[in-house]
């Protein structure tokens, strides 16, 4: 599922493809060839169209 993560390091949104959607108050990590990040989901907003259809999430996260 696309979704658009918001935190510290990308203010402006990142589009990623996750297999669901975290809840908030949960922790998502993010792994690099130098370390690890780990942040706390600390909103979740849903969009949906005219006939109920899911058409954009988007997961703001916290440090």
């Amino acid at each position: 599922m696309k979704i658009t993560i918001k935190s510290e390091d990308h203010p402006n949104g990142l589009e990623v493809d996750w297999p669901v959607v975290p809840g908030t108050g949960d922790w998502v990590s993010f792994h690099y060839r130098v370390g690890t990040n780990h942040l706390q989901v600390k909103r979740v907003e849903y969009d949906a169209d005219a006939d109920g259809n899911l058409t954009e999430v988007t997961v703001e996260l916290t440090y």
